[in-house]
């Protein structure tokens, strides 16, 4: 995906927090790269740093619908 070299468009759909520094997110995607378009749906699994920002843990780009 990332060697296709698009833009990519991403809508959160939920966030689960699970306590206070782990959080479950589920997106859809689009993927522009010349002459084609792909979607799909992700989970990603990201944890609160010291400083409150968050970093991911786990990106699943491919999550089943």
């Amino acid at each position: 995906m990332i060697q296709s070299r698009g833009q990519m468009e991403l809508e959160t759909r939920s966030v689960v927090e699970l306590g206070e520094g782990l959080a479950v997110l589920h997106a859809s995607w689009t993927l522009h790269t010349s002459g084609s378009t792909a979607r799909g749906l992700s989970t990603e699994v990201v944890r609160r740093q010291p400083n409150g920002t968050w970093l991911f843990v786990i990106d699943e780009p491919r999550t089943p619908a």
